[in-house]
C-alpha cells in the first residue's frame, strides 16, 4: 500500500505543480532522450554498414597503393606512404595469380569519372569503373539483363560497357539498350549489359556507374595510373592466410628486404567495419560525458524540489508520525515519490528520443533501430537517479520531530 501511496502523491504533485514537475523532470527527459537518439541512429548505422559489407563481399581485400583508412586515421603517414610506395601495375596481377592459392579470384580495378552520352540524352559525374573480366566474380554485379565483360574483351581493350541502372534509365528510358552505343569522354563503347537497381547507401545512389575493360580504361586516361588489385579468398575462414600470402607475394615481387615496411597497402572489409566502430565508440562516449552532466543536474532539481516537498508538507510528517507511522514509513513514501518522477521523466525521455530517431530517419538517409537493453538502461539510470537524490530529503523528513512538525505554519 505504502508504494501505491508514495506514487499517488507523486502524480498529485505532478497536477498541482505542473510548471516545477517540468522543470523536476527536465534534466532526466533531456539526458535520456539525447542517449536514446544516438544509440538508436548509430546502431542503425552499424548494422547498415555490417550489411552493406556483408553484401559486398566479407572475404574480399584490396591491394592498393596507400589506404585511404590512413589520410583518415593518419594524415601523416598516408602523405609518406604515398611518396614511399610503388605503384601498382597491371603485371602485379598477372604475378600474383599463382602465388595466393588461398584466393579463389584475382582482379584488378581502377575507377575515375567523367560524361556520358548517348545521342541527345546524357549524365554526368558518372563513376567510370575499369575491371578485369573476374570483376563479375568478386563484387556485387548482378545483371538485369545482357551480358559482363569477358576475358578476351578485356585483353583487347574491346570497347563494352556494362552500365548501371541510374545510366540506363536516363540514358535509354527503359528500352533495350543491348547492343547500342554510348559515348564515355570522346570515346564509343558498345552496351552490353545492365546491372540490377542496388538502391542507395546513405541517401547516394548506388547505380551512377559503368563498367569497362580496364585496359580500356588505362588507354583513355593514362596507363601510369595506379590500379588496385580485388582479391576474393575462397572462403571467410581463409582471408587472413590469403592476405598473407598476398602480402609475402608483393614484398618479393617489390624486392623488399625483411625490415623493409611494406611500399603497398591492403585493405580488408573488417577495417571499414572497425574504423566505423571507433568513430562510434568516440561518438557515444562525449554524448555520454554530458549526458551524465544533465541528467546529474536533473538529479539535484529532483533532491532541491523534494526538499521542497518535504518543507511544504511538514505537518503532514507531523500527523504520521503522531499516529504511529515509522521512520522507515516516511523515507519509504518520499523515496517512492521521488523514484516515480525519475522515472516518469526517463520513460519521457526513451519516447521523445526514439521520436526523434525515427524523424531524423525519415528526413534523411540515416536508418534507426529500437535497442532494448538502451531502454533497460534509461529505466535503470533514472530509477537510481531517482533513488539516489530522494534519499536525503527522505531522511530530512524522516528525522523530523513529530511535535515541531505539528506547530509549523
Amino acid at each position: 500500500m505504502l508504494l501505491f501511496e508514495g506514487i499517488r502523491i507523486a502524480f498529485n504533485a505532478l497536477r498541482e505543480n505542473k510548471l516545477r514537475t517540468f522543470l523536476t523532470l527536465l534534466g532526466n527527459i533531456v539526458g535520456t532522450m539525447s542517449v536514446i537518439a544516438v544509440v538508436s541512429l548509430i546502431g542503425g548505422i552499424d548494422n547498415y554498414v555490417r550489411e552493406k559489407v556483408a553484401d559486398e563481399g566479407s572475404n574480399v581485400f584490396t591491394i592498393e597503393r596507400v589506404s585511404f583508412f590512413d589520410a583518415i586515421t593518419d594524415l601523416d603517414a598516408f602523405l609518406d606512404a604515398l611518396a614511399r610506395n610503388k605503384v601498382v601495375r597491371l603485371s602485379d596481377v598477372d604475378y600474383l595469380k599463382d602465388k595466393v592459392p588461398s584466393a579463389s579470384f584475382i582482379g584488378s580495378a581502377i575507377n575515375g569519372s567523367d560524361k556520358i552520352v548517348s545521342g541527345k540524352s546524357y549524365v554526368e559525374n558518372i563513376r567510370i569503373r575499369g575491371r578485369s573480366y573476374e570483376y563479375a566474380m568478386i563484387e556485387n554485379a548482378d545483371l538485369h539483363m545482357g551480358r559482363h565483360i569477358s576475358l578476351l574483351e578485356a585483353k583487347r581493350s574491346t570497347p563494352v560497357a556494362v552500365i548501371g541502372w541510374d545510366v540506363y534509365e536516363r540514358l535509354f528510358g527503359g528500352l533495350d539498350p543491348i547492343g547500342r552505343k554510348i559515348k564515355i569522354g570522346r570515346k564509343h563503347f558498345s552496351v552490353i549489359g545492365v546491372t540490377k537497381d542496388m538502391g542507395t547507401l546513405f541517401g547516394e545512389s548506388r547505380n551512377r556507374f559503368v563498367y569497362i575493360p580496364i585496359t580500356a580504361f588505362l588507354k583513355m586516361y593514362g596507363s601510369r595510373s595506379s590500379i588496385e588489385i580485388k582479391v576474393k579468398a575462397n572462403d571467410i575462414r581463409l582471408l587472413n592466410q590469403a592476405v598473407e600470402e598476398a602480402r609475402v607475394a608483393m614484398r618479393i615481387r617489390h624486392k623488399l628486404r625483411p625490415l623493409d615496411e611494406d611500399d603497398f597497402a591492403i585493405s580488408t572489409s573488417e577495417m571499414l567495419v572497425s574504423l566505423w566502430q571507433k568513430v562510434s565508440a568516440s561518438i557515444f562516449n562525449a554524448l555520454i560525458f554530458i549526458a551524465s552532466i544533465a541528467l546529474v543536474i536533473g538529479g539535484i532539481v529532483l533532491m532541491n524540489v523534494m526538499l521542497v516537498s518535504v518543507t511544504e508538507r511538514t505537518r503532514e510528517v507531523g500527523i504520521r508520525k503522531a499516529l504511529g507511522a515509522r521512520r522507515s514509513n516516511i523515507i519509504w513514501q518520499f523515496i517512492v515519490e521521488s523514484i516515480t518522477l525519475s522515472l516518469l521523466g526517463g520513460i519521457l525521455g526513451i519516447t521523445f528520443g526514439f521520436s526523434i530517431a525515427a524523424v531524423i530517419s525519415l528526413v534523411s538517409p540515416l536508418p534507426y533501430v529500437i535497442a532494448t537493453w538502451s531502454i533497460a538502461a534509461g529505466i535503470i539510470v533514472t530509477f537510481v537517479i531517482g533513488l539516489i537524490f530522494g534519499t536525503y530529503p527522505a531522511a530530512k523528513a524522516a528525522k523530523m520531530d513529530p511535535v515541531v512538525a505539528l506547530h509549523y505554519e
